[in-house]
């Protein structure tokens, strides 16, 4: 490749990332140092604040689990009739249990750390060997499985995916993002795409996959990983092209940067503990976004020992099965399929440094090989290969002390995917970006107190200091290319050559007009952003129920750069046209040589932009419950000073239960879009400045440049507007189903998008921005969730299932979205015109109409067999679709499209591991996971260009533990 190097402004952050974690780790250790000395339990035995209400045990003991991660082993029988004690306050989790059971005859019997299992007391038989022998039990566990809710009654549009639903929803992916994938309100699928063939850049794709939540755009969404938010807020879209312009162009394109994404930090799912998402009656102290909240939870430190794992995972092209669909079904074109070899790998290692403080340190690595062909043209370089990478390091220390807790953790993500240009002479690209995030965290909880003679109970203070930074960029090389003239053609036939580029540039084999070679770089670009945040929240329990207070502070820094001028040659002027010459004279003119020169050239600007904001954040929110009624009620207020909006969210929810385990919910909310820098930073663009230039007819002397016209920025102006926002209502019923007590819930959403971002053009290079953009999301889901009573099933251990229904409608005004361009491409559809940004959301923002999915989590042989399957059904529904044909309106080209009715699809995946060995805590697994199981291809189509699209994949690994 002409790639010289990697530019990466955070190439030392690995090193930073390390000393600042040992820095901080020796200050936690000396802050801790007498407090450790007093210490004399461990972390197994610290406290949590529980609020559990005398209710029927079996749902006491599950609020118990949701609020503990405990396993609890019991027969449905000894807790059926039974009621349990009040349990509030700060507490070990043991106390807390042994008082949950007080008076109700049931002993606890601890299997470990933090499992436990029940029996009823003086009846556990004795063996010989002094084992205690233990009636058939089921395992109360929400691993495994998807988990609706959590132990607020309010959250009803929660969902949290844990175990072998991780496993089973990635299609062997590794991609944390895969986990959503078909939850309900969760839309990823295109399938209105008349040309989703593969190309040499998809296969090598490493990046998360995009998900549209309740309606939002695909960047409307807020990323919280283990507490700290990694989102781009220096934007992810530009107004330009998008990034399969790369591959489906034959142009060039040096305003875009490519590779952008919504997310700074690209999560692996190997360490990923559990998945939480939140679509609907988010608590107030979320914010920043318009679509759902995302949380990823990874592994926390090991407390009683030393432990490790190493996995591998490899798949190949040779093992996909791949589709042609085009419209005819065949390959006129002959284009060969993308070959592919992708593996990933990951290491953990974690334990116990002292009574008190643990540590964990992740590292895990994903890569991805394909080959593409080169023109012919350029001698002795006619196949080149093509590879990303992503790496992923993560550390954490955990301490205890007598002044509170302590969380020190450190997150660093790197990703490089190479793009070779077919079409130039040795020209690539690293699409890449550098994320780091870290924080400092501090848990105190205080004693109870009173004021005023109203009690405070299990009060927490949570203070967070973090930092983050990322930099998505494109190295493109040289800052200067420039056009050759390799031949002349006349009547057919070449007429002249060039004999100076002969040893690299060649005549097209089988083209009869004339061959062009390019030669040079793309430049280098970059775009990122610095956070520094610190917020405070205050929760506990408090007269009926809890209460939440918090206050956020936010510092943001962004930047979009090109550090040096960009200049591309595109005319050169050759001898041949001149034939009363014998060759052209440079006297040291650039870009010279006696047989052709440029005589056209396009520069690009240098530029710096650089913008800041200063965000605070506000919240309060109390949950109470008056007997069979629940009622939270928060306020979050936000203001910064690059909207300079002072804006008022209300969330409320109330929840009615009439009778046991049957629950009817309401609720109105709020949720305003996060401040965007992505119009700051793209309004002052500077556009190109043509030069040219000739020679003398007589001498053949070569003339200077002289400056053309520059041309007027780019811009969007966007700080003096509205903040857009979603007003959502909601409606909900809950409970448990009789048959096999699993748990069941129906909801009803309608969110309002209003005040939304639109375009108004003005010229081809200035978009007003309006708020008079809108929208619309319903849908209704049917959701049920069970972990099943495997008791009497011989050899399984433990199997859970959950499915659900989604039907959904979107609507958008057209015209939308900042990224809208008059050079898009442009779509007609019922009268109407759109661009293309804008359709792909009007037609549904990758919604289906109506969805169907299923998922089941099983343990067979002692835990050694796990097999996990997740399956999708889309029903038939009426569409729109590309008809080929085009209209020009207004002056320009409209592509045509109509309404289409598409077939159901069906997609399944399955993932399966088995221990081949195992001794005491070391053990080795073999695993295969397979995504499309059936190889379906819904209703996209491909073009001929790339007509290849990939079904059903195939995925080998191992991991060994320690």
């Amino acid at each position: 490749m002409a790639v010289q190097g990697r530019k990466r402004s955070g190439k030392n952050v690995v090193s930073l990332l390390l000393a600042s974690t040992i820095l901080g780790y020796v200050g936690v250790m000396a802050v801790s140092a007498d407090a450790e000395a007093q210490q004399s339990g461990s972390v197994a035995s610290a406290t949590v604040g529980f609020n559990i209400p005398a209710q029927p045990l079996g749902k006491a003991l599950n609020s118990f689990i949701k609020s503990t991660g405990w396993q609890i082993g019991y027969s449905s029988a000894l807790v059926d009739g039974k009621q349990s004690a009040i349990v509030s306050g700060k507490l070990t989790p043991e106390t807390a249990l042994r008082t949950l059971l007080s008076g109700t005859g049931i002993e606890i019997r601890m299997t470990g750390p933090k499992t436990a299992s029940l029996l009823a007391g003086g009846q556990a038989a004795v063996n010989a060997d002094g084992t205690i022998l233990l009636e058939a039990i089921q395992v109360q566990s929400k691993s495994g499985q998807s988990v609706l809710g959590t132990s607020s009654a309010a959250d009803t549009g929660t969902t949290t995916i844990s175990g072998g639903q991780l496993n089973g929803r990635t299609g062997g992916s590794g991609d944390a993002n895969s986990v959503l994938r078909n939850l309900a309100n969760v839309q990823y699928q295109n399938e209105i795409n008349t040309d989703a063939g593969e190309t040499d850049q998809s296969v090598i794709d490493l990046k998360p996959k995009e998900v549209s939540i309740s309606g939002a755009r695909v960047y409307e969404n807020n990323f919280i990983l283990n507490g700290m938010e990694i989102n781009n807020v220096a934007g992810s879209v530009d107004q330009f092209r998008s990034d399969s312009f790369l591959v489906t162009s034959n142009n060039f394109e040096h305003y875009q940067l490519f590779g952008l994404h919504s997310q700074t930090v690209f999560v692996p799912t190997d360490f990923v503990a559990s998945t939480t998402v939140i679509d609907s009656n988010a608590s107030a102290r979320y914010g920043n976004f318009q679509g759902g909240v995302i949380l990823y939870d990874l592994e926390k430190p090991s407390t009683d020992r030393w432990r490790a794992s190493v996995t591998t995972d490899y798949t190949t092209s040779e093992w996909a099965k791949y589709n042609l669909l085009t419209p005819t079904g065949l390959n006129p074109s002959n284009v060969a399929r993308n070959d592919y070899i992708r593996r990933r790998s990951s290491v953990s290692v974690s334990g116990p440094v002292t009574d008190n403080i643990a540590v964990i340190g992740q590292y895990s690595t994903q890569s991805a090989i394909t080959h593409k062909d080169k023109q012919k043209k350029y001698v002795g370089n006619e196949r080149t290969a093509e590879e990303s990478e992503s790496d992923f390091y993560r550390l954490q220390a955990v301490a205890e002390t007598d002044l509170g807790d302590f969380t020190l953790e450190g997150i660093y993500n790197t990703y490089d995917q190479e793009w070779e240009s077919a079409l130039w002479r040795d020209t690539g690209m690293i699409l890449g970006k550098d994320g780091l995030t870290t924080k400092l965290q501090h848990d105190y909880g205080f004693e109870d107190f009173s004021i005023g003679g109203v009690a405070f109970n299990n009060v927490k203070l949570k203070s967070v200091l973090s930092y983050n930074k990322s930099n998505f960029f494109n190295d493109g090389g040289e800052n200067e290319a420039r056009l050759y003239i390799q031949n002349v053609f006349r009547s057919g036939a070449i007429v002249w050559n060039a004999r100076e580029i002969s040893d690299w540039c060649q005549s097209q084999p089988g083209m009869s007009t004339a061959t062009s070679c390019i030669d040079g770089g793309w430049g280098y670009k970059e775009q990122g952003q610095e956070q520094w945040s610190l917020s405070e929240e205050l929760t506990g329990d408090l007269l009926l129920g809890s209460f939440r207070l918090g206050a956020e502070y936010t510092s943001t820094e962004a930047h979009r750069r090109r550090p040096e001028e960009y200049t591309y040659h595109t005319v050169s002027t050759v001898i041949f046209n001149s034939p009363t010459l014998a060759g052209f004279i440079c006297n040291g003119a650039d870009n010279c040589s006696s047989e052709q020169y440029s005589s056209r050239k396009t520069v690009y600007g240098a530029y710096d932009i650089s913008t800041r904001l200063n965000q605070f954040n506000f919240y309060s929110e109390v949950d109470q419950t008056w007997e069979w009624l629940n009622v939270r009620a928060g306020l979050r207020a936000s203001y910064d000073d690059y909207m300079k909006n002072f804006e008022v969210a209300p969330r409320v929810v109330a929840t009615l239960t009439p009778f046991e385990d049957f629950s009817i919910s309401a609720g109105f909310n709020r949720y305003y879009n996060a401040t965007n820098l992505a119009y700051a930073l793209r309004e002052r663009i500077p556009r190109t400045t043509p030069w040219t230039r000739n020679h003398d007819p007589l001498t053949g002397a070569v003339n200077g440049w002289v400056e053309g016209t520059t041309l007027t920025p780019y811009e969007n102006h966007a700080s003096d507007l509205k903040t857009p926002y979603n007003d959502e209502i909601t409606f909900g019923l809950s409970g448990k189903e009789p048959l096999l007590d699993g748990d069941w819930r129906i909801r009803f959403m309608d969110r309002r998008s209003k005040d939304q971002f639109a375009t108004e053009s003005l010229s081809s290079t200035v978009n007003t921005l309006t708020n008079s953009g809108h929208g619309a999301y319903q849908s209704i889901t049917g959701e049920y969730s069970k972990d099943l009573d495997t008791a009497n099933i011989e050899a399984l251990d433990a199997l859970s299932f959950n499915t659900s229904i989604t039907w959904a409608r979107n609507e958008v005004s057209n015209k939308t979205y900042f990224e809208d361009n008059l050079e898009d491409n442009h779509i007609y559809y019922n009268n109407q015109s759109y661009s293309e940004a804008g359709f792909s959301v009007v037609t549904g923002n990758m919604d289906i109409p109506l969805r169907l999915q299923a998922g089941f989590a099983s343990s067979w042989f002692d835990n050694r067999l796990n097999v996990d399957v997740s399956a999708n059904y889309n029903f038939a529904f009426r569409g729109v679709r590309d008809t080929g044909d085009t209209i020009d309106l207004y002056g320009l080209e409209h592509a045509i499209y109509e309404d289409h009715d598409f077939s159901p699809t069906v997609t399944v995946d399955l993932s399966t591991s088995y221990e081949i060995y195992k001794n005491e805590d070391r053990g080795l697994m073999l695993n295969m996971k397979i995504g499309n199981l059936f190889n379906e291809t819904g209703n996209v189509r491909t073009g001929v260009a790339r007509p290849w699209s990939i079904g059903r994949t195939v995925w080998v690994g191992a991991k060994a533990t320690f």
